[in-house]
């Protein structure tokens, strides 16, 4: 936990919060063409306590963000930021890559990876294609909620009620998108704990934590919440709701 605190506060001094405004961009209407993206998930890496707070660190985390506006420039990251709970998870990436391999390979050539401050795991999941937007200039952040849908501890049900509850929740998260909290969701394609994302645009914590546990798969205790404040570039998220 301590290693961690020290790394979100190094990665906070290249990315102070301004202060969140209201991106402009509208969702994609339905029906949704599904597309397939990574998830790159950095944890500290051997080196972040020797780097923490220090002047190599924080050379090497302002290159890490540069890397990171580069490639949203030319189109191969979606959305990307640190969550702020200074746990577990460093941050997340949204990568524009054709399998987790190419994404790996990105993930590599990262200036903060080389150097041992983070470590990268991918993800494969499914979004609508054409969902995420053009990143605001550096300084323009929001914060919203991520959530990690994992396996919950009720998951006996029989077939038909299986099929019940996914009907149910898609449902309501159609409905909490519609409502303009809602503004990305989707499942992973490989099997593990972790079943897929959702992220909410909302007051604050408590308001996140209860929209997504109204999830009938989540009252049913088949899936679990895993929920992470996390600091993304204005634009890279688009308004739902009607």
């Amino acid at each position: 936990m301590r290693r961690a605190c020290s790394l979100l506060a190094v990665w906070a001094l290249a990315v102070a919060v301004a202060g969140a405004q209201d991106p402009a961009r509208k969702a994609p209407s339905p029906p949704y063409t599904m597309a397939a993206y990574q998830l790159i998930i950095l944890k500290p890496g051997p080196e972040a306590p020797k780097l923490g707070n220090t002047t190599e660190g924080n050379k090497v985390v302002q290159a890490h963000v540069l890397s990171m506006y580069k490639l949203a420039g030319e189109g191969t990251y979606a959305a990307a930021g640190p969550f702020l709970d200074g746990l577990e998870i460093s941050g997340v990436i949204v990568v524009r890559a054709p399998t987790p391999e190419r994404a790996k390979e990105i993930a590599a050539e990262d200036p903060a990876v080389k150097a041992g401050m983070f470590t990268a795991d991918v993800a494969p999941f499914m979004a609508p294609e054409g969902w995420f937007g053009k990143w605001a200039p550096f300084g323009k952040f929001e914060k919203v909620f991520f959530g990690f849908l994992v396996s919950g501890p009720n998951r006996g049900q029989d077939a038909e009620t299986a099929k019940r509850l996914q009907a149910d929740h898609l449902a309501y998260m159609e409905g909490q998108a519609n409502e303009g909290k809602l503004v990305l969701a989707g499942p992973f394609t490989t099997d593990g704990t972790r079943r897929g994302i959702v992220v909410y645009r909302v007051a604050d914590e408590a308001e996140a934590r209860q929209r997504g546990e109204g999830d009938p798969m989540i009252k049913a205790g088949r899936l679990a919440l895993e929920l992470h404040p996390w600091q993304v570039p204005i634009g890279a998220l688009p308004v739902t709701g009607k």
